[in-house]
């Protein structure tokens, strides 16, 4: 089975919670990450190494974005709780397994499953061709370069938007963004289903053409993960809350 996990945000425990609640198993199991795997939560350094450990794989967000640009001292370091990752003998590793990272990827559905785009925060209304948007991020070196161009930008941080593909910072309540734009999905057109993250304030949600991971499992709500294949979900709540 293919399993996507929203935004872990360094809740290691979590992610061990509920890679047992779905009974997870390496040797058939894929383990997809929607981005912002680490940053803000308590163990980030567990996290990408429990992730790693079980072959994991993913999409970028833009708290990898700002741990690997803050490493690099192409960003001045903001309050985050990366240290225990840059500092561990493994930690440059890890590091570079984030920055190779895709920023937009295409998941076939199989056995009569959906087929699917999995990316961090959202689509751009401008982007008519999906799979030479997924070839042009997936291009080149991952250097801090790429993790500062325009498109890999707009895929790990929009919320709300408008038409012509401009960004606005809103990340609460989606019916409140501002005047001129709106949640980024509703500019979707697009047949597969996309499956994203990042949008902390929102929670989980389903839409007709997206499903939304990232169930504020960080700020003591739950972690959210979707089979593909059984067009299923499973949640278990946060430890903040026990």
């Amino acid at each position: 089975m293919r399993w996507l996990v929203g935004d872990v945000q360094g809740c290691a425990r979590e992610l061990d919670d509920l890679l047992k609640a779905i009974r997870f198993d390496p040797g058939v199991d894929e383990l997809w990450c929607l981005g912002d795997l680490i940053n803000r939560g308590p163990d980030s350094l567990a996290a990408v190494r429990l992730w790693r450990s079980l072959g994991g794989r993913g999409v970028i967000g833009n708290h990898e974005v700002y741990a690997l640009c803050a490493r690099s001292g192409r960003w001045p370091r903001k309050k985050d709780t990366l240290q225990a990752l840059y500092d561990a003998p493994d930690g440059d590793e890890l590091l570079g397994a984030l920055r190779s990272l895709p920023g937009l990827v295409w998941l076939p559905g199989e056995g009569g499953a959906r087929d699917a785009w999995v990316v961090h925060g959202g689509i751009s209304p401008r982007w008519a061709d999906l799979h030479a948007v997924a070839e042009r991020l997936a291009a080149g070196p991952h250097d801090d370069d790429w993790l500062e161009s325009d498109e890999l930008s707009f895929a790990t941080r929009v919320r709300c938007c408008n038409a012509a593909g401009k960004r606005h910072k809103h990340d609460r309540d989606p019916k409140s963004c501002p005047a001129g734009f709106v949640p980024w999905d509703d500019l979707y057109r697009g047949d597969a289903l996309v499956v994203h993250g990042h949008w902390a304030w929102r929670g989980h949600y389903r839409g007709r053409r997206t499903i939304g991971l990232d169930s504020a499992c960080v700020y003591g709500g739950s972690l959210t993960a979707w089979c593909q294949q059984e067009d299923r979900v499973v949640q278990v709540p946060s430890r903040a809350r026990h």
